[in-house]
């Protein structure tokens, strides 16, 4: 009897143990709105450390040790931005909507098999108004595990312009949708009229840019620590390293003649 009691004890203990030391891993798609770009990426979670494959580049954040790395693994670079992030990766974090406020919907969908409850949430960013849609569900495999993070790195990013506003919402995103649109050029008192209607024609010619991420998969299993830290054999880089955060919706494509007087707007991109 005391043999049973002692064996099931330690398979107990043993699972508590795993349960612990579980890591969540979910694979995505990443498609803008033409379908002309998709980026596969797979985000692993373990604890207080994530690290998001997207594309030729990786990004490594412990939240523990305050740390940031973002890497290229063909280049064998990384860069060590500032935690809490500043310029523009902290930019990228912002067009992403990581602190944008989500309300909870009356939708729900099925995603890849996982149940789903549709979240919604808005923002004005400069001169552009960000409109996000997530499903989140709940249930999905390492949900748990996903969402301490997240409260985490808000519990670090508290007091910055970082800091996500609202409730964390209790899942895993499965899906979503992020629109960017252009808003019109106001202009001050006494502004040239022709001047401002110049400035609208241009601001007119960027249409919205819809970007879609859908998940395929998710594991939950225990993630080797090795995973989370930057090889020895990688050099410091410069920065940005990668060509992904000139790829912040918006960076270039403000036209010149909309800057106010004293800033520098990059000049926009040619059309595609």
């Amino acid at each position: 009897m005391k043999s049973t009691v002692a064996a099931a004890t330690a398979l107990v203990l043993a699972i508590a143990a795993t349960t612990a030391s579980a890591g969540v891993v979910i694979f995505q798609e990443v498609v803008n709105q033409t379908g002309a770009s998709k980026t596969d990426e797979t985000v692993m979670v373990q604890g207080h450390r994530q690290k998001v494959i997207s594309g030729d580049q990786e990004t490594i954040t412990d939240l523990d040790a305050g740390t940031m790395y973002v890497t290229n693994p063909k280049a064998k670079q990384f860069v060590q931005p500032k935690f809490p992030p500043a310029g523009l990766f902290a930019m990228k974090m912002v067009w992403e909507g990581s602190t944008t406020e989500l309300k909870k919907t009356g939708g729900t969908h099925k995603v890849a098999g996982y149940a789903c409850q549709d979240y919604t949430g808005s923002a004005v960013l400069g001169r552009h108004r960000l409109n996000l849609t997530k499903c989140v569900a709940s249930d999905a495999p390492g949900a748990k595990e996903f969402v301490e993070y997240q409260k985490a790195l808000a519990t670090k990013l508290k007091g910055t312009p970082l800091a996500p506003k609202g409730e964390i919402p209790d899942g895993i995103p499965v899906s979503s949708s992020i629109t960017w649109a252009q808003l019109p050029f106001v202009p001050p008192r006494g502004f040239p009229p022709a001047q401002a209607a110049r400035i609208n024609a241009d601001l007119a010619k960027y249409k919205p840019v819809t970007t879609n991420t859908t998940v395929s998969k998710i594991e939950v299993k225990d993630i080797p620590a090795g995973t989370f830290v930057v090889p020895a054999d990688y050099t410091k880089g410069a920065e940005p390293m990668t060509p992904q955060l000139m790829k912040i919706p918006g960076a270039h494509r403000i036209p010149p003649s909309a800057a106010p007087a004293g800033q520098v707007t990059p000049a926009a991109p040619a059309a595609h």
